[in-house]
């Protein structure tokens, strides 16, 4: 299971919005856009009234940044997902037994509904994939392993991948919207428990277990393998057209990572040389040219805030897009709001 994510240090610094409605009216032309998680206290830094998830939208076309709402943060992991294209943030959120549910804000009616029952986490979120159907990462009631669930959002019945399969647990999650298809980073709960264990016993870093990418199929709920890492660790992927891009590390929690360029028919991996940090949450672009990533560059004479960031793979240029100042980026992700 993801670890949870808890927010650290605390800046007090006012950030300035730019405002905009953001494909509201019917016929305005599709918007790619990011959708944010970041968690902040009520009142600032004063604990004393809890703490919040607050989820934005930044327009990739018009650089405008937006808060959409506040929700209560009572998650295990602050999840929150802003879905445009039908004006409904999905997250995560404390159900009535112990545990976490799928939770949807109407954002134009500030109505919250919760979706489902019989969960205990939530790792990912993905909506606007096909048929009406959220893609999930989450672990059911009493069970240990992270499913590939699909939620129908009419029926809100869940469809889970391999449900009676209690050893492979998933990492991550990936929507690839020129295919339909969903990729996993999948690996064996007994193989990493076996691999903790001698790394305990040696007292050396802990080797991962074998790693894999699986394609499923969204229809037929077929699954094929796109490729298997030995003793890697396969931190995040971003599927895009026929490519799979992917971050890596050779022992558990430890620097440093690598990153590649997977090749989704061949399996083919190209490894990259890029001058980032990053381990979680990393998206390729519509047009292939480069990704959004939350995390660091690295440059020797400039020390850089974690943050929300664009890399052009060609230009080899930069761009902030939300940098941590406020709270805690927990996470984002890459929609389209049509």
């Amino acid at each position: 299971m993801k670890r949870t994510v808890l927010p650290n240090k605390f800046i007090a610094v006012v950030m300035t919005l730019v405002l905009f409605i953001a494909g509201c009216s019917s016929g305005t032309e599709a918007h790619q856009y990011l959708s944010i998680t970041n968690t902040e206290y009520v009142n600032g830094t004063d604990t004393d009234d809890g703490m919040i998830m607050r989820a934005y939208t930044y327009d990739i076309v018009t650089k405008a940044l937006t808060k959409l709402a506040d929700l209560p943060y009572n998650s295990q992991y602050p999840l929150t997902v802003a879905s445009l294209a039908d004006g409904t943030i999905y997250y995560s959120g404390a159900g009535k037994d112990k545990g976490d549910e799928l939770f949807s804000y109407d954002i134009q009616a500030q109505k919250t509904q919760q979706l489902s029952s019989g969960l205990f986490a939530i790792n990912s979120i993905i909506p606007d994939t096909t048929d009406h159907t959220l893609v999930m990462a989450a672990v059911k009631k009493g069970e240990r392993p992270v499913k590939v669930i699909f939620f129908d959002q009419k029926t809100q019945e869940m469809n889970i991948l391999n449900d009676e399969d209690s050893d492979t647990t998933t990492w991550d999650i990936s929507f690839n919207p020129e295919t339909s298809k969903t990729y996993a980073i999948q690996y064996s709960e007994e193989e990493q428990y076996i691999h903790m264990e001698q790394s305990n016993k040696a007292q050396t870093p802990m080797v991962p277990p074998n790693h894999t990418i699986i394609e499923i199929d969204p229809i037929s709920m077929l699954t094929r393998k796109v490729i298997e890492l030995d003793k890697e660790q396969i931190l995040t992927l971003s599927a895009r057209g026929d490519q799979i891009m992917i971050a890596t590390a050779k022992h558990i929690n430890k620097y440093p990572i690598e990153y590649s360029m997977v090749n989704i028919r061949t399996g083919e991996r190209t490894k990259m040389s890029l001058p980032i940090k990053v381990s979680s949450e990393l998206y390729l672009s519509k047009d292939g040219r480069g990704f959004y990533f939350l995390g660091e560059y690295v440059d020797a004479n400039v020390k850089h805030e974690r943050g929300i960031y664009y890399y052009d793979l060609k230009t080899q240029e930069f761009e902030a897009i939300f940098l941590q100042k406020e709270g805690f980026i927990n996470n984002f992700i890459l929609l389209s709001n049509a």
